[in-house]
């Protein structure tokens, strides 16, 4: 019988083994191909502002979560600035999502083969179809974890589980906003509506998922307001949480203030930015996520039979709403954001479950064949879409053999193939007018901001860039004109000009229009083009934006 359980611990360890090298390598590897200068750089540029002692918020205006920037320092601080380290920190978080759906799907009595092969499925459409750190995808993973613990908890009646729950929806808070809150509410309602059908064990329940929440603090005095529970040893146990955020800004020494007007106040007016302008296309979106709908229809059916069988467990019910549920609010995440699409690795998972209950509603194998094939289709594709044609970077209609070794650049980046849609046809001549750049930027001394796309040139030059903004979307990272909080971003950026004492702005800018031209008035800047890419700008200190 020991070695029995020997055999069987040994088998465990090997797949997680074996599991946790592949998400690893196969991250690693497409980490290294091709990029978004913005979107897959910002972030890099992120952890070496902290390395340096800069805190978002109050050093830079930053609508995303600061929480991604404090992990790139912390690899950087643990292994080197380099592109190297930056991969690795995404592939370890691809690692780790991979074995908590393979551990997920063990615990939910899928064979050790099945949670092998959809938690395999699961890290080929994760992490890789980006490739770096990326502020969604760190959100998603917590979110997702936070799904996880729920399912849980509920079938293990294991309550320790319902105090992660809030941690982790606060660092997926922290790494973005949305779908943070989405998650968030949608696992308020999933966990009261299991205390309804729980009733036993309600108090128990409602009394360990909400320690560390200080979101659910008012839905908490409702709740002991409505049922009596003791509050005194509630709160007791709810203080653990409040002291974990409240470490995080002393030790990072946030403003509260800059951090609730970019954080929430201007990141809630994108969200009704964009919604005046989205037209929906219910169609499109639908054909856009068809496989993952196919999924959900399937686990409805199921859900159908199970809630009319007089002898089904509430705890399979759950698992299978939770899963919806989750589905709903990635879907609907990706509706509202408007970016690019990554929730394809919904399919694995929702295969996943669907093979789990599956007979529980059908007798016969077809359907379950079917959907298997139909995940692995899919997978396929947009592995072959999104990893091998790197779609998510903007490089799919790119011939990405043409991508030149980035360590001509700097060799921190050695290894990266440098290739972007912005010169997709002379990587080479992009990296000679960025190392003309980073030349400038090495031999001139003095105090100057620099705003561009290719966030990586201010570390591998060893400068810090002065920028007011992380991210460099107009009406997406700040305010424009005629929109909500312009002032408030104005004076933010006037203030960090003059507290830095800037003489003058550098943007990559091959069209001529600048970002700083969006902000000051023109009566206030005199721009110069030093090379094909950079453009200098002056400051006018006796215009009135600049008094």
């Amino acid at each position: 019988m020991q070695l029995k359980k020997l055999t069987h611990l040994y088998k465990y360890l090997l797949s997680i083994l074996l599991l946790g090298t592949f998400s690893f390598l196969i991250n690693y590897h497409y980490g290294f191909i091709g990029l978004m200068p913005m979107d897959n750089t910002v972030l890099y540029n992120g952890g070496y502002r902290i390395l340096n002692g800069y805190i978002p918020f109050n050093d830079y205006w930053l609508v995303t979560g600061p929480l991604l920037d404090y992990l790139n320092a912390l690899f950087f601080q643990l292994f080197d600035l380099s592109w190297n380290s930056f991969i690795i920190h995404s592939s370890f978080f691809n690692v780790l999502f991979g074995v908590s759906s393979y551990l997920l799907f063990l615990q939910l009595k899928l064979s050790n083969k099945y949670s092998l092969i959809y938690s395999a499925f699961i890290s080929i459409l994760f992490y890789p179809v980006v490739g770096t750190p990326f502020v969604d995808h760190h959100s998603t993973f917590f979110l997702i974890l936070a799904f996880y613990s729920l399912i849980l908890a509920i079938n293990k009646k294991q309550y320790s589980y319902y105090i992660i729950i809030p941690i982790l929806f606060c660092l997926s808070f922290l790494s973005k906003q949305t779908p943070a809150v989405y998650g968030l509410f949608a696992v308020i309602i999933l966990i009261l509506t299991f205390c309804y059908f729980d009733k036993k064990n309600a108090k128990k329940i409602i009394y360990y998922s909400l320690i560390g929440s200080l979101i659910a603090f008012f839905l908490l005095f409702l709740f002991f307001l409505i049922t009596k529970i003791n509050l005194s040893n509630f709160f007791t146990q709810s203080l653990i949480a409040f002291f974990l955020l409240f470490l995080f800004f002393l030790i990072t020494k946030i403003n509260l203030s800059n951090f609730f007007t970019q954080y929430f106040l201007f990141a809630g007016s994108i969200g009704d930015h964009r919604f005046s302008v989205y037209e929906l296309n219910l169609f499109q979106e639908i054909l856009s996520f068809k496989f993952i709908f196919y999924f959900v229809f399937i686990l409805m059916l199921i859900l159908f039979n199970l809630i009319t069988k007089k002898n089904s467990k509430k705890e399979e019910v759950f698992t299978i709403v939770i899963s919806i549920l989750l589905a709903s609010v990635l879907i609907f995440h990706q509706f509202y954001t408007l970016n690019q699409k990554y929730i394809f690795f919904l399919i694995p998972y929702l295969c996943g479950i669907t093979h789990i209950f599956y007979n529980k509603s059908f007798n016969k194998n077809y359907f379950l064949i079917f959907s298997i094939l139909l995940c692995i289709f899919s997978v396929t594709k947009y592995h072959l879409r999104f990893n091998e044609q790197r779609k998510f970077n903007e490089l799919e209609n790119i011939d990405i053999s043409k991508a030149v070794d980035a360590k001509d650049l700097s060799q921190s980046l050695r290894g990266l193939k440098w290739i972007t849609s912005q010169n997709p046809e002379n990587p080479k001549q992009e990296l000679e007018n960025l190392k003309e750049v980073v030349n400038f930027l090495k031999f001139d001394s003095t105090r100057k901001v620099l705003i561009t796309d290719y966030q990586v040139l201010a570390p591998i030059s060893g400068i810090y860039d002065f920028s007011p903004n992380q991210w460099h979307h107009p009406t997406v990272s700040f305010p424009l004109q005629g929109q909500k909080y312009f002032e408030t971003y104005k004076q933010f950026f006037i203030e960090n000009l003059k507290k830095n004492e800037i003489q003058f702005i550098l943007e990559t800018s091959e069209s001529g229009q600048t970002i700083t031209g969006l902000i000051l008035d023109e009566s206030c800047i005199q721009k110069k083009r030093f090379n094909e890419m950079l453009i200098k700008i002056s400051l006018l200190n006796n215009c009135e934006d600049l008094k």
